[in-house]
């Protein structure tokens, strides 16, 4: 269910590169991501083709809580905080969407 799994995924991977700039003191430019197998299956047309007419909304703000430290404001790494983050030390400002969409899971 690439276009159910693919968002998760991307949004895990930019939650996680922002996550080691704040802790090393890089600013993230780039997350590239690749797609091995790329598919779509048949009962998941319908919702694919709704998922494609809808517009976007405003891109939110990822915020990492300010319990976990900041390289660049107190210039100690500090590696083992990714051990110790936890889902509540991330937030978005500005988080809109649209109605929900379920799919049935393909066999």
């Amino acid at each position: 269910m690439k276009f159910l799994g693919t968002p998760f995924n991307l949004t895990e991977g930019a939650a996680l590169l922002s996550l080691i700039g704040r802790l090393t003191g890089y600013t993230p430019r780039w997350f590239t991501y690749f797609i091995g197998d790329a598919h779509v299956y048949e009962n998941h047309l319908d919702m694919l083709n709704e998922q494609l007419t809808r517009e976007p909304f405003p891109m939110p703000k990822l915020v990492i809580s300010d319990r976990v430290p900041e390289f660049a404001k107190t210039g100690v790494y500090q590696p083992e905080w990714l051990g110790l983050i936890e889902p509540s030390d991330f937030s978005l400002e500005g988080y809109q969407h649209h109605a929900p969409m379920t799919a049935p899971m393909a066999v």
